[in-house]
């Protein structure tokens, strides 16, 4: 059971091109910081450690958006050969004592530190190879990988992410009633629309 009390780092993706978003869109505001830097600080709320963050096609101005926090960046040269460059690239930075490593997208802001904390939760619980959470049997990102499924995460190519090894190991499903974490940012209009559902939220929550 002592691997259930190894750090679990966390690997924020922020090295893609968003060719369809049209410019930097992990600079995009989010209530009032860039993107990346919002979800680097859940990372760092959740108690994820260490927290990697993965650039690429941004390096200067990201750095600069995350250059007080506790962080550590990769620069991946090869991110234009797909996010399974960036998988092994934060893999490879981590220190051996990391037990698990949990990969968050900097285009999913909406992704809250209760979220992450669950999934931690449940991982020390089970042990389990792989953990995610699933939104009405739709699964969903972030994905906690432990150390067991690091060798296979790095020998995937190409443009796929960890999920083309699940099926190689048993998954452990953490069930989530926040249907928003089913969407990312691929173009403004993604944008638009998970602003105004995380304004409707927090509109919600004042008012209660």
């Amino acid at each position: 059971m002592v691997a259930s009390f190894e750090p679990v780092a966390g690997i924020v993706l922020a090295a893609g091109g968003a060719t369809r978003f049209g410019k930097d869109k992990i600079l995009e505001n989010w209530h009032g910081e860039p993107l990346v830097r919002h979800v680097a600080q859940t990372a760092l709320k959740a108690g994820l450690s260490p927290v990697v963050v993965v650039l690429g096609a941004v390096v200067d101005a990201a750095i600069a958006a995350l250059s007080d926090l506790p962080v550590q960046i990769v620069v991946n040269p090869e991110w234009a050969n797909g996010q399974s460059t960036s998988l092994s690239a934060g893999l490879r930075s981590l220190p051996n004592q990391v037990g698990a490593a949990l990969f968050l997208l900097a285009d999913q802001p909406q992704i809250s530190a209760r979220l992450i904390e669950g999934l931690l939760a449940l991982h020390h619980n089970t042990l389990a190879a792989v953990v995610m959470p699933r939104v009405k049997g739709r699964r969903a990102n972030p994905v906690l990988f432990d150390r067991v499924a690091f060798d296979d995460l790095l020998n995937i190519k190409g443009d796929t992410g960890g999920r083309a090894i699940m099926e190689r190991y048993p998954v452990a499903w953490l069930d989530w009633d926040d249907e928003s974490i089913l969407l990312d940012i691929d173009t403004p209009e993604d944008y638009q629309q998970l602003l105004a559902l995380a304004n409707a939220k927090k509109d919600e929550q004042n008012a209660s």
